[in-house]
């Protein structure tokens, strides 16, 4: 059984930028031991995919960047890093209410709202993973939102409960190095089949919009690369890449 990595060091900042941008900052100065975690009490500038702003209400949520040195992955496995953290989180959120997803690539949701957004950022060198910086912002005790994201929703939102977040801190890392480990470990078919069957909309008829055309198709699974496998209602199997196709909401 092997000792928890994730967590084992936390450094706390009262006030950043973006957690990312400082655990590459720290990267860049130094060795940062894998595992090492940088919380934000209150990040003023946190970044989604494609220059998105994450939006956090000081003290009410987890605003996290994880270290780690995923060197035993090949780069075109990379997206197996993604579905390990993914599961990760979508279990620590099990834990508390029902209806939780994982809506490709790398969004947490409960029901049709989004409660957690992650940012993988990746550094190669010599043709392999030097380092990878995981950020998550987990929305936990936030009451309202104020920005124009479409659908956010924080935990206590879903089930009027307050949690305390060292605790909450705690869990979700315990979950997230869980299937880190088995990572390491490769157990890579059971994460893909968890991921799988843990998707948004997964065998559900919706609209779906790509650059040729709006169309009802259903979401069928991951190929080996990590794109998103959506059926038509012809039969015809269209694979994405993040960003080549809009989920139309409800």
């Amino acid at each position: 059984m092997k000792s928890q990595i994730i967590g084992q060091t936390v450094v706390f900042l009262e006030q950043v930028g973006s957690t990312n941008n400082y655990a590459s900052s720290q990267l860049r100065e130094r060795e940062v031991e894998e595992g090492t975690v940088f919380l934000a009490v209150s990040q003023v500038k946190g970044r989604g995919q494609q220059a998105n702003i994450w939006e956090s209400e000081s003290g009410k949520n987890l605003t996290f960047s994880i270290v780690l040195h995923p060197d035993f992955l090949e780069i075109k496995d990379q997206f197996l890093l993604s579905k390990a953290i993914c599961l990760g989180l979508k279990e620590f959120l099990d834990t508390f209410c029902p209806h939780v997803s994982i809506k490709w690539p790398n969004d947490i949701y409960i029901g049709d709202r989004k409660v957690c957004g992650i940012l993988i950022e990746n550094a190669i060198m010599h043709g392999r993973f030097s380092s990878s910086v995981v950020g998550i912002g987990l929305n936990i005790n936030q009451d309202h939102f104020v920005s124009d994201a479409p659908n956010p929703v924080s935990l206590k939102q879903v089930t009027g409960d307050e949690y305390d977040l060292k605790e909450s801190l705690e869990l979700v890392l315990s979950k997230i190095d869980r299937f880190y480990c088995q990572l390491i470990d490769g157990e890579v078919g059971t994460l893909n089949q968890m991921f799988v069957s843990s998707l948004y909309r997964l065998n559900e008829w919706h609209y779906y919009r790509d650059e040729q055309q709006t169309y009802r198709g259903r979401i069928i699974g991951v190929n080996e690369i990590g794109q998103l496998r959506i059926e038509e209602e012809s039969g015809k199997i269209n694979e994405y890449h993040f960003k080549e196709v809009s989920y139309i909401m409800k």
